[in-house]
């Protein structure tokens, strides 16, 4: 059920020390190979971090996005491979729910608050870029579907139950003739293969999609044939986009806070670095940075939660956060010197994390065509 304020704000104060104390050692064990990705998985659905946006009636809170995105904020401060977990898993059951048919539902939905199913989203290719760039195609073969193509950098590829894949139906209809299909992973035909661990996002693990001849009932199609990209757009990439914009946030605010504490804590020819002010304003740059950042989320957040399109301020709160982000850990590397440098040092971490989310739904110049075909309207020519 949905909590009430008053119990919301004691969650969130109690998700505050697991999240830079417990949570920070299980992911840091995760890395090592200490544990394995579903322990951290359960880890999170024991803090009912898994079914904080999810309907209530399928088992979850059903918090809305203003409520939600301060947590995810919150997990953002700790390991990326986390924060993915819950910013993913609070966004999937979105498309399903909006689109899926009753037995998907039944199928999918049940589980999802306690972790037991998984889903990934694919939609990249090594071959192509995405949207209609795409090369994955499905064809009808008797009573259900022969899929073929491949999908890479794909996220929990380690763990997933199923995949909503992207792929043409009807190439000759350009967006109009792309679906989207539920794959199961025992799906016969589909390959799964382990990627190289990333920069950052220590732990979640990645992998390339291979469809050879992929066989699939006819009730894999997820909504309606052709409607996928729309589906997509308007059901997962711009509440998705959102997300992480806050995660961001919650990133850059952690690198900020160890930046100000290492300030004050270091001296050097007899005086804290938070003294001087080179630091103080660089500092004060970044929680500028920050604040308008944080802003931007909760506008859009608003818009969504209103039901009113928020395309453009999902593009925008996005773009700004991964500037933002970059600067941020920046500052942070430059505050805390040589030690945050190596390897096991926090802002370490949280630098390369950081740089993981340039590629999530979409880069910044994407985000860039977004905002600019909204701020010209129909004024373009051609």
């Amino acid at each position: 059920m949905h909590p009430t304020p008053g119990a919301l704000a004691t969650f969130v104060q109690d998700l505050r020390a697991f999240v830079l104390e417990d949570l920070e050692a299980t992911c840091e064990a995760l890395a090592a190979g200490g544990i394995s990705a579903p322990e951290l998985w359960a880890r999170l659905a024991d803090r009912s971090l898994l079914r904080l946006t999810l309907p209530v009636e399928h088992g979850g809170w059903g918090l809305s996005f203003q409520e939600y995105l301060p947590i995810l904020e919150l997990v953002a401060q700790s390991h990326g491979s986390a924060r993915m977990i819950v910013h993913v898993h609070n966004g999937l059951w979105r498309l399903l729910d909006r689109y899926g048919s009753a037995a998907q539902k039944a199928r999918f939905l049940p589980g999802w608050a306690t972790g037991r199913v998984k889903m990934a989203f694919a939609l990249t290719e090594p071959d192509a870029g995405t949207g209609t760039d795409i090369r994955a195609a499905a064809r009808r073969d008797g009573r259900g579907w022969v899929l073929d193509g491949r999908k890479w950098l794909i996220t929990f590829a380690d763990v997933a139950d199923a995949f909503i894949v992207v792929a043409y139906t009807d190439r000759d209809r350009g967006a109009e003739g792309i679906s989207a299909f539920i794959v199961p992973r025992d799906a016969p035909g589909l390959h799964i293969t382990p990627q190289p661990d990333g920069m950052g996002l220590a732990g979640t693990g990645h992998g390339l999609l291979t469809f050879d001849g992929c066989r699939l009932d006819a009730d894999a199609l997820l909504g309606r044939e052709g409607e996928g990209l729309r589906m997509v757009l308007r059901g997962f990439l711009d509440t998705s986009r959102i997300s992480i914009a806050a995660s961001c946030v919650g990133l850059a605010q952690r690198a900020l806070d160890l930046a100000a504490d290492h300030a004050h804590r270091r001296v050097t020819f007899g005086k804290p670095l938070a003294e001087r002010q080179a630091v103080r304003f660089a500092l004060a740059e970044a929680a500028l940075d920050v604040h308008a950042a944080r802003l931007l989320v909760r506008d859009a957040a608003a818009r969504a939660d209103a039901g009113q399109p928020c395309t453009t301020e999902a593009a925008m709160a996005k773009l700004f956060g991964l500037e933002m982000v970059g600067r941020v850990t920046d500052t942070a590397l430059r505050v805390c010197g040589g030690p945050a440098y190596l390897r096991g040092h926090p802002v370490e971490r949280l630098y390369r994390d950081a740089r993981a989310l340039w590629f999530e739904e979409g880069t910044a110049e994407v985000q860039k065509l977004v905002i600019a075909r909204a701020v010209l309207g129909g004024r373009e020519q051609g």
